[in-house]
């Protein structure tokens, strides 16, 4: 399960929201469960943090080799959230405007306040916070400028505090050194009591 976010909401009054953070590709994938005597199976799974319907598909088989198998749809939703448009990945001294879209299903509008993280990781180059209004059952998009300077898997974090409801998400990107890998090749013998060397030559560019 996700940890809950560590964000004030006094300035619209509402209450900090749940952080959603934990968005595998594949929700759960248990290929030896067993059924109790009487053919039932209930499992505890914790539920994943994305905005969509999922596909659950059960296969069983018993022990004289009858087959059978379900689909069944779980849709997961909720009437006001925030999704965040990553790309794939970046490489250090890009600049992005990382969209963030802002979806109201509620019956009214709401006043929304969203709040962008800081991470060591990345330069913003625009402001940390914006506001919005948005109308009943609407969606729109906010975008916060960033400049990435460090390498590695990093996070980005988005805080929506609505009038009604509010959101928070945290997702991952892949920051790429600004460079490019070069993979080079040496054959020799090993001799006993002979040290091995071999030269690196790096461009006095790099």
């Amino acid at each position: 399960p996700a940890k809950g976010a560590d964000n004030t909401a006094s300035q619209t009054g509402a209450q900090a929201p749940r952080l959603r953070q934990y968005f595998p590709e594949t929700m759960a994938w248990i290929p030896d469960a067993v059924t109790a005597a009487d053919g039932a199976l209930s499992l505890d799974l914790p539920v994943a943090d994305s905005i969509t319907t999922w596909r659950i598909n059960a296969r069983a088989s018993s022990r004289d080799g009858r087959l059978g198998s379900v689909d069944a749809p779980l849709r997961v939703f909720q009437d006001f959230f925030v999704d965040l448009d990553l790309p794939v990945s970046l490489t250090v001294g890009d600049e992005i405007a990382v969209p963030v879209g802002v979806f109201n299903y509620l019956p009214e509008a709401q006043s929304v306040r969203l709040e962008l993280a800081q991470e060591g990781w990345f330069e913003l180059l625009g402001e940390p916070v914006q506001t919005l209004e948005i109308g009943p059952n609407d969606i729109q998009v906010a975008y916060f400028r960033v400049r990435a300077k460090e390498f590695g898997l990093q996070g980005f974090q988005v805080t929506a505090l609505g009038s009604s409801l509010s959101d928070a998400i945290r997702k991952e990107v892949r920051v790429y050194p600004a460079g490019k890998p070069v993979q080079s090749a040496a054959s020799g013998r090993l001799i006993p009591g002979q040290p091995v060397s071999e030269s690196v030559r790096i461009p006095p560019s790099a």
